[in-house]
Order: structure tokens, then sequence, then C-alpha cells
């Protein structure tokens, strides 16, 4: 497959791919050979917004729910979705399809700085340039149960290189009782460690996440002995895939895979 290259809204496509106007997508087969559409820039669901600020999602302040990339699976009633934007700033396009038929998204090398074309007001040295934002939502299906009677993955490429070292987290139902706008739901590694502060409601938890908060797990030389800091190379070039996987009692497993290529600005 050749490398596709993506204009503002419009796929740039040979073999696989249809041009399309207005939000491009692209087909992919899921496990139940059925067409399922991959959006590269679509808003999330209704269901999936912040009900007390519509147009934005739950994770977050104020973070916009436009511009992701997003597969819908009507069957299950399940979205999943994921965007890359400047941290406390601007959403980041995908770029292109690559030679591996995934979607792929450019984003900066650096810290964050300020960066007033991009709406970003201050500098941290402490955090990457870009985040990434999640959404696994299951309310877009009326009878669906809560995400709990669900089995959740969320899969984080902790390898710069080419290559992927994932690390695998499970989504649970937290103990404690959400407050504010939290979700319920937590997303734990088998060391017990996670993500524990996704926001949403039973049906939908979302969060934002920055490299710079696995510091301690990402080597950015993998082929030197030892862990090398990625912080020390002030969030350097690399690639990192991220992965959303959802599976109902019944059905195909629901998935997403996004590969973000951290490129010199």
């Amino acid at each position: 497959m050749k490398r596709q290259i993506l204009y503002g809204l419009c796929l740039i496509t040979s073999v696989a791919y249809a041009v399309q106007q207005g939000p491009a997508l692209a087909d992919d087969d899921d496990d139940d050979r059925k067409r399922v559409k991959t959006y590269l820039r679509a808003d999330l669901d209704p269901t999936a917004q912040d009900s007390g600020a519509p147009g934005t999602m739950w994770a977050g302040t104020g973070i916009p729910s436009t511009n992701f990339v997003l597969r819908r699976f009507e069957k299950s009633g399940i979205e999943l979705a994921i965007k890359a934007h400047y941290r406390q700033g601007f959403d980041i396009l995908p770029s292109h399809i690559g030679t591996d038929g995934l979607v792929h998204i450019e984003v900066p090398a650096g810290h964050q700085v300020v960066d007033p074309a991009n709406g970003v007001p201050v500098e941290r040295f402490d955090r990457a340039r870009w985040n990434f934002s999640y959404s696994y939502n299951v309310a877009i299906e009326p009878g669906n149960p809560d995400l709990d009677a669900f089995r959740g993955l969320l899969l984080l490429d902790v390898d710069p290189s080419k290559k992927t070292d994932y690390l695998k987290f499970r989504l649970k139902k937290l103990t404690d009782t959400p407050a504010g706008q939290k979700s319920g739901y937590g997303w734990i590694l088998r060391s017990g460690a996670g993500i524990m502060d996704d926001e949403g409601t039973p049906q939908v938890t979302q969060n934002s996440q920055n490299l710079a908060f696995y510091e301690a797990v990402i080597d950015a030389d993998p082929s030197t002995p030892g862990q090398q800091s990625y912080a020390a190379t002030d969030y350097g070039p690399g690639e990192f895939d991220v992965q959303l996987l959802l599976k109902g009692k019944k059905g195909p497993v629901a998935r997403l895979h996004v590969v973000f290529d951290v490129v010199d600005p």
C-alpha cells in the first residue's frame, strides 16, 4: 500500500481507499467481517459530550469534541475515538495513512512551549508538547449495559522506535463512588498502577494523556543497555502506537489503532 497523504478534509489516496470530501474516512474490516468506517475528523456522539458543556469532552477542561479519529460499531453500539492536540491548545489533525495501513498523526517533539498560534498559553518543561485524548462509549445503543459489562483494553506503546512495547491497561470499575465528572472507571496494569482519573458517565469513559506521565517506563534508546530517559531527549522524535479495544458479551472486538509520529517541528 502506498503512503496516502491527508490534505485538510480530503483523503488523497490510491488503491485501497476512495477519495472523500467532507470529513474524510476509510473503510476497514472488523472481526465480524462487516465494513466499519474509520473517520479521520469526526465529532464524538452527543452521548460522549459533556452534558454541561456540549461540544466538549467530559475529560479535561474544554477539550473540543471535534476532530477525532473515530470508529462506530453500530452492531454492538460501541464508539471508540482518539485524537492528538497541543497540550492546553488546538487539535492536531491526522497526517497520512501509513504503509502499515494505519492512521498516522504527526505531533511535535519537544516540551510544552508558549505557542499562541496553536492556543498554548504557558510553558511546561515537564510535559511533552502534545497530548492524546481518548473516548470509549457504549451509550450510542440505548439498550446497552454500563461499561462494567464490557472487557476493555488500552494499549500504549512505550518504545519510541518502530517496534512496539505495549503497556496493557485493563478497564476496571473503581470501588470509590464517582465524584464530580469522574466516570467511575480506571485502567489498571498487572502491577496495580494505572490511570485512575477517567471522566464521563457509567457508559462513557475518557481521559487525556501525555507521554511525560510515562517517563518511568519509556526507554528513549532501547538499543542501549539500561533505561535511557525520554525527558532527557526533550521528548524527542519517535513513533508511538495506541490501541483502544472493547468487547461485550456478544459480538466481535471493537478496535481502533492509531500511530503518533513525533517529529521535529
